[in-house]
C-alpha cells in the first residue's frame, strides 16, 4: 500500500502540478482575518450575515448546499475580494452537478448526492472558521491565508482552494459518505460535471477578476498535441483518481497515516509547481 499511496504523490504532481494544484504555506495565522486591498473590510452587519451563512448546519441535502454557496456568492464573488475566487468555481460546478442527479447516469444517485454535499460542507465549515476567528482545518487555513495576500495573483488564490477541495477535502469525504469499489463508476461521472464547468468558470473569472485561466484549465501546453476538450478531462480525471486512491488509504487504519502524510507531501509538491505558473504568469 506504501507504493499505491507514493504513485498518489506522484500523479497529483503530474495532473494538478501541471494543471491544477495549490498552496504549501507555512503555519497559517488562524486568527480572524485581516481586512486589506483584496479582503474588504465588513460592517458588524455584514460580519454577521457571514457568519451565518458559513454556518455548516443544517446543509443536509444538495438543495441546501447549492442555496449556500450561491449565497456565498452573491456576497463575496467581486472583484475586491479574493475570498470569493473558489465560490465562483464551486458555483458554476454545482450548477452543472445538479441536474445531473436525477438524470438517471449513476448507479446510486443518493451516494453522488451525499458526496457533492459533504463536499460543499467541509469547505463550508471550514470558512465559518476563518471568517469567525476560529481554527480551520490546516489545508484550508493555508489556502485562506493566501486570499490576504493582495500580490497573489486571483489565480494562484484559486488554485490553493482548489487544492484543498481536491487532495484533501475530497478523499476525505469519501470515507464519511462511505465509498467502496462498486461506486467506481459513479465517481468518475461526477467527475464530469467538473470537467464541463472549466469553461464557464474561466470565462466567469476574467470578467470578475481579470485573469484569463482559459488555458490553464484546458491545458494549453499540451492542448495542441491532445485537444481541449481531452486534456481538460485528463488533468481532472488524474486529479479525482487520486482522491479515488487514498480514500481507500484512509479507510484502512494500517494505512491512514501514511495516506495522509502522502496528501501534505503532494499539497506541497504542488505548491512549488503553482509558484512557479504563478512567476512565470500562467495563472
Amino acid at each position: 500500500m506504501r507504493k499505491l499511496t507514493g504513485f498518489a504523490t506522484s500523479a497529483v504532481v503530474l495532473a494538478l502540478g501541471c494543471a491544477l494544484v495549490a498552496p504549501a504555506a507555512g503555519a497559517a495565522d488562524t486568527g480572524a482575518p485581516v481586512s486589506s486591498q483584496c479582503v474588504p473590510a465588513a460592517s458588524g452587519f455584514e460580519q454577521a450575515r457571514l457568519a451565518e451563512v458559513t454556518d455548516p448546519a443544517g446543509i443536509d441535502s444538495f438543495d441546501a448546499a447549492r442555496d449556500r454557496i450561491a449565497r456565498l456568492r452573491e456576497l463575496l464573488v467581486h472583484s475586491g475580494d479574493y475570498r470569493g475566487t473558489f465560490v465562483l468555481a464551486f458555483d458554476e460546478i454545482l450548477e452543472l452537478t445538479g441536474p445531473t442527479l436525477n438524470a438517471g447516469i449513476y448507479d446510486d444517485e443518493q451516494w453522488a448526492s451525499d458526496l457533492a454535499v459533504e463536499v460543499v460542507r467541509l469547505y463550508v465549515a471550514n470558512l465559518h472558521e476563518y471568517v469567525t476567528g476560529g481554527t480551520p482545518a490546516p489545508h484550508w487555513a493555508d489556502a485562506f491565508a493566501l486570499t490576504e495576500q493582495c500580490d497573489r495573483s486571483p489565480g494562484r488564490v484559486l488554485t490553493a482552494a482548489i487544492v484543498a477541495h481536491l487532495v484533501t477535502d475530497f478523499p476525505e469525504a469519501l470515507v464519511t459518505i462511505g465509498s467502496g469499489p462498486e461506486h467506481t463508476r459513479d465517481f468518475y461521472t461526477f467527475g464530469n460535471a467538473l470537467v464541463a464547468a472549466a469553461p464557464r468558470i474561466a470565462e466567469e473569472f476574467k470578467a470578475v477578476y481579470g485573469t484569463d485561466l482559459g488555458p490553464f484549465f484546458t491545458g494549453w501546453f499540451v492542448g495542441d498535441l491532445l485537444g481541449a476538450e481531452r486534456t481538460t478531462t485528463l488533468m481532472f480525471q488524474s486529479a479525482r483518481t487520486v482522491a479515488w486512491v487514498n480514500n481507500f488509504g484512509l479507510q484502512n487504519p494500517t494505512t491512514r497515516d501514511a495516506t495522509r502524510a502522502e496528501m501534505r507531501i503532494a499539497t506541497a509538491v504542488a505548491g512549488e509547481v503553482l509558484d512557479l505558473l504563478e512567476e512565470a504568469r500562467t495563472i
